[in-house]
């Protein structure tokens, strides 16, 4: 009997490992990933998709930065410019580097169109025209008429340029009206901006793409711009009777939608100043819908 434990033991062995080794395979068995309708991968698209982006690879004044992020658009050729499309001008004499043929001009100093002061002109710069340096004192000139101030960011120089905003980068729920935390920053920049001026009645516009029924998407259209105007007032001390919502649903396209770029474009929400006297003096406005 004795001699019969070891090889019942044996086998009791051959038995288990197999079965403890083929549990062990089973429980580290990756599941099957869940398969996803067609309807059901096109909203998670959708979702991570803007509803107003500006042309990504419109550069017009060729310095490198696309429009979306150029703030400061128009800039002369062959100026050295940030990640913002604005220039340097290291030594702040109104020539931007790049352009700017004498560096380091001591500040205060009145130079030519190309950076250039007296003294650095005869040190060996050539130039045709150079402001002379002033030699005594005058009196001081009369105050010039106050000019309305100079916007402080993008979104209000775009209101006071063109008597609008168009939201960038606002997000809302597939489908739905309900504003995503995404959205908040462009929100908050267009609500600063709309707080300097309290006189302005404003009205909020939502644009759809063409896909769907047209009388779907104006009922979307009007909720989505019913939202942003909730926004504003609830996060903004604001005249609610200055601003109203309105929806235009695919009535009025920027494009002929013929790539997924240009149906985000025409999805966007628009801040249209209605009464532009109410803009400061000397401020043009471009009469577009």
């Amino acid at each position: 009997m004795k001699n019969l434990r070891p090889i019942a033991l044996a086998l009791a062995l051959c038995v288990l490992v197999p079965v403890a080794a083929q549990a062990r395979h089973r429980m580290k068995m990756p599941s099957a990933p869940s398969q996803k309708t067609s309807v059901e991968e096109t909203r998670v698209v959708r979702d991570t998709q803007p509803c107003c982006l500006e042309w990504p690879t419109v550069d017009t004044d060729g310095d490198g930065v696309p429009d979306r992020l150029d703030h400061c658009p128009g800039t002369p050729k062959g100026c050295q410019v940030d990640a913002y499309g604005c220039p340097w001008d290291s030594d702040q004499d109104g020539v931007c580097d790049g352009m700017d043929r004498c560096p380091n001009t001591p500040a205060g100093s009145k130079v030519n169109a190309e950076g250039c002061d007296a003294t650095q002109i005869a040190a060996g710069h050539v130039s045709r025209e150079v402001a002379p340096p002033p030699s005594k004192a005058t009196e001081p000139a009369p105050a010039p008429a106050v000019a309305p101030s100079k916007p402080q960011s993008e979104v209000e120089r775009k209101l006071l340029e063109t008597g609008s905003i168009r939201l960038e980068n606002i997000y809302f729920e597939t489908n739905r009206a309900n504003l995503l935390p995404e959205s908040e920053t462009s929100l908050n920049e267009a609500g600063d901006a709309l707080e300097k001026f309290p006189d302005l009645d404003i009205e909020v516009q939502g644009h759809t793409d063409t896909r769907g029924a047209a009388s779907y998407n104006m009922r979307l259209s009007q909720a989505r711009a019913e939202a942003v105007r909730k926004y504003l007032l609830d996060h903004f001390h604001l005249n609610p009777k200055n601003y109203t919502a309105k929806g235009y649903g695919e009535s009025q396209p920027e494009t002929k939608e013929r790539n997924d770029e240009e149906l985000m474009r025409n999805r966007r929400v628009i801040l249209k100043v209605t009464n532009p006297d109410a803009l400061p003096h000397g401020v043009k406005v471009e009469n577009k819908k």
